[in-house]
C-alpha cells in the first residue's frame, strides 16, 4: 500500500481493512511504531491474515475514502504553539 500525504498508519488499517485495531500489525509487521510519521510515496505491507471489515472497506471503495488524518510537519509548523498545553484560563478561554 503506497502511502499519501498526510496518511498515519491507523489510516493505512481503515483504508485496506475498514478496521482501525490492524493498525498495530500493520505497524509491527512493517518495523515501525504505531506513531511513526510515514513518508508518502513509501510502501507498507499489509500482512497476511488481517482481519477485514468487509462492510466499511467497501463503503471507503464505493466513495473513494483515502482517510489522511496526520499532521504534517508543515501544518505543525503553522501553528507550533497550540493545543491545551498551551491555554491560559482567562486568556484563551474564560471560566465561569
Amino acid at each position: 500500500m503506497e502511502i499519501k500525504v498526510g496518511q498515519s498508519i491507523v489510516d493505512i488499517a481503515l483504508q485496506t481493512t475498514g478496521n482501525a485495531d490492524q493498525a498495530l500489525p500493520i505497524a509491527l509487521s512493517n518495523g515501525l511504531c504505531l506513531t511513526e510519521q510515514l513518508t508518502p510515496g513509501s510502501i507498507l505491507e499489509i500482512p497476511q491474515g488481517t482481519h477485514v471489515d468487509m462492510d466499511v472497506l467497501e463503503v471507503y471503495r464505493e466513495k473513494n475514502i483515502l482517510p489522511a488524518t496526520a499532521t504534517t510537519s508543515q501544518q505543525e509548523a503553522l501553528n507550533p504553539f497550540g493545543g491545551i498545553e498551551y491555554m491560559g484560563i482567562e486568556i484563551d478561554f474564560i471560566v465561569s
